[in-house]
């Protein structure tokens, strides 16, 4: 009976201890920042791609799922395209790619850049001996224009130029 009792109160004690508020995203562990770049860290502000957003966001108290969107390129060709409003990444460059090739007479096109419930541009510009350079860039909507022109010209090219204007694949109510 002794025996009986001590189990009971050393079950009973581990329930004791057991914290409901408890939040395992604000440990010791995952608020350590040199453990940002590994994406075990959801605590992180970077601009990381690697810990992508939720795959359905809440919107209006109803949950949406997520919509993806896709560029891709052909540069034998010299021809972009892209495809907006996806329910899954694969679909978003496959479409994508799809487009390309139609556009630029079935030459080989390779999808560059996609974006998560956000927006995609690229930019052009020229660099020495009329060479072409692209910039893509994909993120929150209003901003991505200025971001690919930018980086255009970050890569040291000049005449840079919006050639594939914003395009947002972002979730809808339904």
């Amino acid at each position: 009976m002794k025996k009986l009792l001590l189990i009971a109160l050393g079950l009973v004690s581990f329930d004791v201890n057991a914290d409901p508020t408890y939040d395992a995203t604000r440990g010791a562990l995952q608020n350590n920042s040199a453990l940002c770049g590994y994406g075990y860290n959801p605590n992180c502000s970077s601009g990381s791609r690697s810990a992508p957003p939720p795959k359905k966001i809440i919107y209006h108290d109803v949950l949406v799922p997520s919509k993806f969107g896709a560029l891709a390129v052909s540069v034998k060709a010299g021809h972009i395209a892209g495809s907006l409003n996806h329910n899954s990444l694969a679909e978003a460059k496959r479409e994508a790619v799809k487009h390309c090739q139609q556009g630029s007479r079935n030459t080989p096109c390779k999808a560059i850049t996609w974006v998560r419930n956000g927006c995609l541009a690229a930019a052009k510009g020229k660099v020495k001996n009329n060479l072409f350079i692209l910039a893509d860039a994909a993120g929150p909507q209003g901003t991505v224009e200025q971001e690919a022109l930018q980086k255009c010209s970050n890569r040291g090219a000049t005449e840079c130029e919006i050639i594939m204007p914003e395009g947002c694949s972002l979730p809808q109510l339904q």
